[in-house]
Order: C-alpha cells, then structure tokens, then sequence
C-alpha cells in the first residue's frame, strides 16, 4: 500500500520542473495530489482498520431483516459467478497467452507502434493547446493613417451590423480613436483611424457554435463591405494560457531592417492556407512634423534645444506667471491665437530668436520634414524588437504550420527552411519565436528532466519492494503501452492531443504502476512456496483480478464527470482526464494479459543466460519455507 501510494506521488512530480507559463497553471498540483494521497494512506493505515472492526462486529451481531438478505444473496451469487465463470475463463485465456507469449507480446508491440503511426501520421493531431470556445471577443479595426473619425465610425457600424445579424451576439461594444492593451487594460494607442470592438456572445451551454465558428461567419458577412479596412483582427479570450497561434519575433539594430524582415516574415505565413490576421506591433502613429536644424543655424548660435523649445512656445505656450486667486494656484500662459496655431504654413514661417537677441526665420535655421511616428517602439534586452503574430482557422495546427516554416521543403530537403532563408537574409537580425511557441519549447525542454528523474525514483521504490532488479523494469515495462489506450481515446471521442495529454500520461504512468505492483507482488509468493513461473502467473492473475479490475472500474467512474462535462471551464482538462482514464484501461488488459507474458519471457532470458554462461540448464527453485528450515 506503501507502494502504491508513493509511486503515483512521485508520478506528478515532473509537473514541478515545468517552466514558464504551463509552469505556473500546473505547479500547485503535485503537492495537492501528494497531500491527498499521504492523507488518504494515513486513514487507510490508521483510521479504516477501526472503523471496519466495528462495522463487521456490529454486522455479525445483528439480525439481517429483509433487505439486508436478499442483498447478501445478491453478493453471494455475484461471489459465485466470478469465482465459478469469470476467473476459470480468464485462467483458461490466460494460458493459452503464454503459450504462445512471443506472439501476444509482438501483438501488443505492434499495437503501440500502430498507436503512435496514428499520431505522427497526423491522424490524431497534436496542439499544444487546442483552442477553447469563447464568450468574449475583441476586434481591433484600423484604417490608413488620417481617416477622419467618421469615416472610421462608418465602417466600424458595418462591423457592428455584422456581428449583430449572428444569434450568438449577446452585445457589442465600441471605442473608436482609441486602443487598449488586451492584458492590462491600459490605452495603448489615440488615432481617428483606430477603433476596438469588444463583443460578448452568450454562454456556450446556450449555442451550439463555437466562437471560432462564429468569427468564420463574421469575416464571409464582412468579404467586399470594409475594403478600406487595413487592419482587422479577432482576439478570442479564453479561460487558458492565450495568445495568437503562431508568434514571431525580430529583434535588432537597425529600424529599417526590422521593419523589411516583419514584412518578409508576413508574406511568408500568407503562403500557407489556414493562416489569417497576420500582423505585427510594428504600428505607425499619427502625422508629425520634424524640425532639422541646418549648419546655418548651428553657426548662428542655434541648438536642437534651443529651437524646439521656442516652437513649443509658439504652439503649446510659455508659462510667464502663477497667481493665487479663490485659494489655488492659477497659470498664466501667453501663446498665439487657435486660427495661428492650427495652420502649417503659419508655422514654417515663424520667426524666433537667436541666441544674439535677433529675430530669424524658422525656415533659414531648419528643415520641416513631415513624416510618421510610431504608436509605440519595443524594446527587449536593449534592442529593438517587433512582433510578428497570425491566427489559425480550425483544423489547421499552428504546430502543423510551424514545422513547415523550420523544415526544408519536401522535394528539395537539401534546401533550407523557409525561415532559415530569411534568417540569413539578415545576418545581424535575430528571428524567433515567441508566445505559444517559445511557451511549447520552455515545457518540453523541461518535461523529460523531471519525467526521467520521476522514473528513476518509481524504479527505486520497486527495486526496494521487490528486492530485484530486474522485476522493477518488468513492471515499468507496461508503462508505454497506456499510451495505446490515451491515442485511441482521444479518437474515438474526437479529441486533439495536447500538452495537457502529456500531462495526464506522465500521472498515468504512477497510477499503471499500482496495478502491475500488485500482480508481480502476488507471483513473487506464489514463486517463494515452489510453484513454476507458469503456475504462479495464473495463480497470482486470478487471485487479483477482481482487486485490479476494481482499481481501474473506480478510478475511470471518477474522471467520467470531467470527461462528459461540456462547460467552458472543463474543456481545458478534458484532454488530460481521456489520458488518464483511457491509458489506464488499456494498461489494466495489458497488466493482466500481457504484462504475465513479458515476465516469462524475461524467465526464459535468464535461463538461456544461465545456460550460455555455465553450460547446464538452470535448477529448479526450491521453495522458500523448505529453504528456511534447512537452513
């Protein structure tokens, strides 16, 4: 029991080494499962003997009325047909499994192997995380720089219209001239091209599309309607780690270059179907006017400084006294009339003054250059960087696209990846990726850390129960092929495989455990009173069968709750209980049909070692006990 026990807490913890975001969502859960688990083996050590010492003295003390008798009939005919149908019919199978156990466990092989072709075939997809159904979307809508604000509340009210005309619209908020920052709320942007539509659609018990469904019939209502549109993306906020599906970022020096590899890295994700809402953070501000200053300038005495911030005087105003009036302060500013200050012309020719005292035009000492600002420059470590983002539609993985932009083309694999050509296009630019994929690579890079060590300590607790070092890796052996029972199930119910799936094959694996602990553990007896290999395989897989069957029957009725569930708080989880409960049911056959021939195979590897190694067939063992009293 002691076993048991450890073995599945040691199970969960690899979810302790994962780094960044998946880090953080599964961290707390191995030592909730390892509190829980300590806890229930406290009660069942400690407190579940009394209580069962008192319940059967108090049941053989009393006298069954009529519901009690029929129910104890009822167990005693369930009693005989298991012991008179059920376990004569699995010894019977069982048998005749390892007879031919060479054939049974190339079957099971080759069921795995079937298993994972359907995986890497594709037949099964892998996401690392799927996308869930949404109750709220936001749209962000931009326009070319210096749209007025009423052609840009035009085409925002068509965009309303069309989210309107769908049932599944609860309401439909809009700001225009502004846009916020999703996370934390804050305005990012002000510009009369922008706008950003916040839509609430109804609970998804309540409708029967998702809302990747719903943005799908929103862009083909839209097709011809927002031609002036330059911009138009859906953000879908879910209950999990979000972000856009596929990310990108281009770190460097130099601007222009930045801006010329975003725009590279674009065109290359709008060559593969399925991709959309490509776009960057790259984003242009509104119209500005710069002031150069000219070498004549500089030699009339004139700084950067100095010009700028007489300009400011003449737009914005110098402050030139503070007076106290009704108890507060009051400013005084003196700058030019509203009908000056708002015309272009009257600012180029604008005289200010020298440092000699003298009156120059703005025009002799510096150039007005109109051009365009950014709405915000980025920075990571020091350098600049723009970010690259696309959406997927469904039934396109971005993990599917992402291997097509890394891996040469299939019919040139000597040439280099998509991404690689851009990459040596600009040397002195560093391309990655970010968000969901710089995520996917921080949990995977540490999963097989904490997955080895966890193996390595189940190793240890069965080499300490079984005394053997051999048997230990019989039972780990089982461990692999519950991924048969999590592919098919994920299938069957039309699941995707995600990293939550991994999560529950990494438990998974302490839970199988428990099961092929508790046959070995019986055939080791089986084997210290004489018995041969054979003989106590059957004895030990018909004595727990029933303890077996039942571990598995109780643990997949636990999880069945989550797996039906259909809210939009469960889906995230479903993928991990499939795993769990599929996996352990496949395992459970295999422990009692297969898991009986791998160790007679093994026997027979050691007798032909034996054999080989000292010329003679290998002695019978001799019964433990006789062993004892001789000695």
């Amino acid at each position: 029991v002691v076993a048991t026990v450890l073995t599945t807490v040691v199970a969960f913890l690899p979810l302790m080494f994962i780094r960044g975001r998946m880090g953080d969502l599964m961290g707390a859960l191995p030592l909730i499962v390892a509190c829980a688990l300590l806890m229930s083996l406290v009660e069942s050590m400690l407190i579940l003997p009394s209580h069962m010492g008192h319940s059967l003295k108090k049941r053989d003390r009393s006298h069954p009325g009529a519901v009690v008798s029929r129910l104890r009939r009822l167990e005693q005919r369930r009693d005989m047909f298991i012991q008179n149908r059920v376990i004569p019919a699995y010894r019977r199978f069982l048998g005749l499994m390892l007879k031919y156990r060479y054939i049974s466990a190339a079957a099971a092989v080759a069921v795995l192997l079937i298993s994972l072709g359907l995986v890497i075939g594709g037949r099964v997809p892998f996401v690392f995380l799927p996308k869930m159904d949404s109750e709220n979307v936001i749209v962000d809508v931009r326009l070319p720089i210096g749209t007025p604000i009423e052609r840009t509340r035009e085409a925002v009210e068509r965009i309303e219209s069309a989210w309107r005309e769908q049932s599944e619209t609860l309401s439909v908020g809009t700001v225009i001239g502004q846009r916020s920052d999703i996370e934390s709320g804050s305005p990012e942007a002000f510009s009369t091209h922008l706008a950003q539509m916040y839509i609430e659609l109804r609970p998804v018990e309540e409708r029967d599309r998702e809302s990747s469904q719903v943005i799908v019939a929103v862009r083909e209502a839209l097709r011809g309607r927002i031609d002036e549109v330059d911009r138009l993306n859906f953000t879908e906020l879910s209950g999990g780690p979000g972000g856009p599906d596929i990310t990108l970022r281009v770190l460097g020096e130099n601007p222009d270059e930045i801006e010329t590899a975003a725009i590279e890295l674009q065109a290359l994700l709008g060559r593969y179907s399925g991709v959309h809402d490509i776009t960057d953070d790259n984003d242009l501000g509104q119209l500005e006017r710069r002031i150069v200053l000219r070498p004549t300038g500089a030699a009339l005495g004139f700084t950067s400084a100095n010009v700028a911030r007489q300009v400011r005087g003449f737009l914005f105003g110098l402050d030139a006294h503070v007076f106290a009036e009704n108890q507060e302060d009051i400013d005084v500013r003196i700058r030019v009339d509203e009908p000056t200050r708002r015309s272009l012309a009257t600012l180029e020719s604008c005289w200010i003054i020298s440092p000699s005292g003298a009156a120059v035009p703005l025009s002799e000492v510096a150039d007005i250059v109109e051009s365009t600002t950014y709405s915000t420059i980025r920075r990571i470590d020091r350098r600049r960087a723009v970010t690259v983002t696309a959406s997927t539609s469904p039934g396109y993985p971005p993990e599917s696209i992402v291997q097509e932009i890394t891996q040469p083309p299939r019919d040139a694999p000597q040439a280099r990846a998509p991404i690689d050509e851009i990459r040596a296009k600009y040397p002195r630019l560093s391309i990655t990726f970010a968000g969901r994929q710089e995520q996917m690579a921080d949990a995977f890079g540490s999963l097989p850390t904490g997955m080895l060590a966890a193996m390595l300590m189940i190793y240890v607790i069965l080499a300490w129960l079984f005394s053997s070092y051999l048997l230990p890796l019989v039972v780990m052996l089982v461990i692999p092929f519950a991924l048969i029972g999590a592919v098919w199930g994920h299938l069957a119910l039309g699941y995707e495989i995600t990293f939550l799936s991994m999560i529950g094959f990494v438990a998974l694996s302490g839970i199988v455990v428990n099961d092929s602990l508790i046959l070995i553990m019986f055939y080791q007896d089986e084997r210290a009173r004489g018995r041969s290999v054979r003989e106590s395989l059957l004895n030990a897989g018909c004595a727990r069968l029933r303890a077996i069957v039942l571990t598995t029957v109780t643990t997949v009725l636990g999880l069945m709750p989550l797996i039906l569930e259909q809210s939009f708080q469960a889906k995230f989880l479903i993928p991990m209980a499939i795993t769990i409960a599929m996996g352990l049911m496949a395992a459970t056959i295999l422990v009692l049909m297969v898991l009986p021939c791998f160790v007679v195979i093994f026997d027979d590897i050691k007798a032909a070692a034996y054999f080989l190694w000292f010329g003679m067939p290998r002695p019978k063992q001799r019964p433990l006990v006789e062993a004892v009293v001789e000695g």
